[in-house]
């Protein structure tokens, strides 16, 4: 089947599945206003089920083995139906823990997890930023001591999206003194003993962020993801991953926004950037290495576009249509944005250093 072939098959798929009590939900940003996670669950179970999930992963471990291209179809056009995909409940797994284990993961880790992750039987939440060190992530102190036949951690970890709810946390604690080699990436069972998750509500109101702290909890050995020392790696290929399809999700999204308000204002910009955009997939066309900094600009860039459009719509708009259309939750919650998946700030600073090679 080709691109046009399984865009149209897509299309008439949406048309015919989509829950309507979904597509009716106002888009906030990159996802969809929805606070039944079960409605959400199912959803993405639905999806998994018609193969719309796991698209590129293989087929030995429930996706559907194909080139990235039709991953991507799947984002433009569930997006433009206004459908969460995802950027949902089982959106860790999908994003962070999912690319993770296939890529560095054992045999075992791959059949255990992978297929959970699609069908939304396991949620997942990530434990990466601490009070301490979000934007250098390298410089965490959350501990994993080895105690033999299991590792000990102890720390605390914040901004875990649906920790709330997980059964599993891709957790990256410090077990080496070496900013970076001493570092390693442990998959955790979040019902155990020793964790304890507290919600944070944003200022949006929702409270779907977590701090988690973690007292003396036991991880064996075989959910290390990768080996001990190599977590920085492990956390790299999630990031990259990451931050490309929050680009693409916040670039189509753009587009959408900017069409509903009919101003002219910033269509430059995101025609550029669909421009850079489109370059991208013709590298993932051509089977190249998988997408690195290219990602970090496109998340920078749609990030940035994103805040604009929504400080447009609030200045133009009146109170009424403003509060009626959540255009104002949007904007509270498009802040977060420059801050998801690498700050600016920090985009810009590995922008510089790694792709125009600028000191540091």
């Amino acid at each position: 089947m080709n691109e046009d072939e399984y865009r149209q098959k897509l299309r008439e798929w949406i048309s015919q599945n989509a829950p309507r009590n979904l597509m009716g939900k106002k888009i906030l940003f990159d996802t969809a206003e929805i606070d039944n996670y079960e409605e959400l669950r199912n959803w993405q179970r639905k999806l998994y089920e018609a193969g719309y999930l796991g698209i590129t992963w293989p087929k030995e471990y429930g996706g559907q083995g194909l080139d990235p291209i039709y991953e991507i179809i799947a984002y433009e056009e569930f997006i433009r139906a206004g459908l969460p995909y995802g950027r949902s409940l089982g959106s860790i797994g999908l994003m962070v823990a999912g690319p993770a284990i296939l890529k560095h993961g054992s045999e075992e880790q791959k059949k255990k997890y992978l297929k959970r992750i699609l069908s939304a039987e396991d949620i997942w939440c990530q434990g990466f930023s601490e009070p301490h060190a979000g934007s250098d992530l390298a410089n965490i102190k959350t501990r994993a001591e080895d105690k033999g036949e299991y590792f000990e951690i102890n720390g605390q970890k914040i901004w875990s999206s649906y920790a709330h709810l997980a059964n599993y946390m891709l957790l990256l604690a410090r077990t080496g003194e070496d900013k970076y080699k001493g570092l390693t990436m442990f998959i955790v069972d979040m019902k155990q003993e020793g964790i304890k998750v507290s919600p944070i509500t944003q200022i949006t109101g929702k409270s779907e962020f977590n701090v988690v702290y973690l007292n003396s909890v036991k991880v064996p050995k075989e959910n290390i993801v990768g080996k001990v020392g190599e977590g920085w790696n492990v956390a790299m290929t999630v990031l990259n991953h990451e931050r490309f399809f929050l680009g693409v999700t916040m670039l189509f999204v753009s587009k959408i926004l900017l069409e509903k308000l009919r101003v002219k204002e910033l269509e430059e910009e995101i025609k550029g950037l669909e421009a850079f955009y489109k370059r991208l997939l013709v590298k993932i066309r051509k089977g190249e290495e998988e997408i690195d900094v290219e990602g970090a600009v496109l998340k920078l860039v749609s990030s940035e576009i994103l805040q604009r459009i929504y400080e447009i719509a609030v200045s133009q708009y009146d109170l009424e249509t403003i509060m009626e259309d959540t255009w104002y939750l949007g904007m509270l919650a498009s802040r977060g944005r420059t801050i998801a998946g690498g700050t600016s700030e920090i985009l810009r600073n590995l922008i510089g250093e790694r792709l125009l090679k600028l000191p540091k």
